[in-house]
């Protein structure tokens, strides 16, 4: 995408990229500078904390599955980074045996999850970099009845990531503020248009909230669950 934005950009079209970046993010001293902004999660740390809370779910030790999407993407590449951080910070106790791309199919998920879990009979946790990764392995956790035995985190939370958490199959879910990215990139372009440049920064990290069964009917959690209506 980066061509083709450069191009908007030099036909005076104003560019402010949400959630996901072009060129290495650093629009100040990176290779890509041009857009006004990069709104969106800090998603190595993202993935980090997804992988803590995983490990500490499966009781600080076993064989750990990471369900990917599509390779080169940046968010979801961070957000493997950091679970490969906390894994690594285990010194051994917890072990990766494997990462699959799905393509963004929720269906070629499970397919792979299920392969992985006949492969890994005693494979312990399970991280899902976005939605589709993490709605097949629950899927193929809950097709092979190890519900509970197969911890896993889910990154985003989609109403049905909240009903698998309640249900024990999910055992945590990692929200991103996608309210906040988009309230933000839209007051951005206004900004922008009015030629109000001072109040745009570079950079807005928009952080996360950490659900679990225990803090899932709270009013944080609740406001953080990305609903339909």
């Amino acid at each position: 995408m980066i061509a083709p934005l450069q191009q908007a950009s030099n036909a005076g079209i104003k560019v402010i990229t949400v959630d996901t970046y072009i060129g290495d993010g650093d629009y100040v001293h990176g290779p890509v500078t041009f857009p006004l902004s990069y709104i969106g999660s800090d998603n190595v740390q993202g993935g980090k904390i997804a992988g803590e809370a995983l490990i500490k779910a499966i009781g600080g030790h076993g064989k750990v599955y990471i369900q990917n999407t599509v390779p080169g993407t940046s968010t979801t590449d961070q957000r493997e980074q950091g679970c490969k951080e906390a894994i690594a910070a285990t010194h051994g106790a917890v072990t990766l045996v494997g990462v699959d791309f799905n393509g963004d199919s929720a269906a070629k998920a499970a397919e792979q999850t299920t392969a992985m879990l006949q492969r890994v009979p005693d494979l312990a946790g399970i991280f899902g970099t976005n939605i589709y990764g993490s709605e097949g392995a629950a899927q193929a956790v809950k097709n092979a009845h190890k519900q509970g035995q197969v911890k896993i985190a889910n990154f985003d939370a989609p109403e049905q990531a909240i009903v698998d958490l309640k249900n024990n199959v999910v055992d945590i879910v990692i929200a991103q503020k996608p309210a906040d990215m988009g309230s933000i990139g839209v007051q951005y372009a206004v900004d922008a248009l009015k030629g109000n440049m001072s109040a745009i920064q570079k950079r807005v990290p928009t952080g996360y909230v950490i659900i679990t069964r225990e803090n899932v009917d709270t009013p944080e959690a609740q406001a953080a669950i990305y609903k339909s209506s």
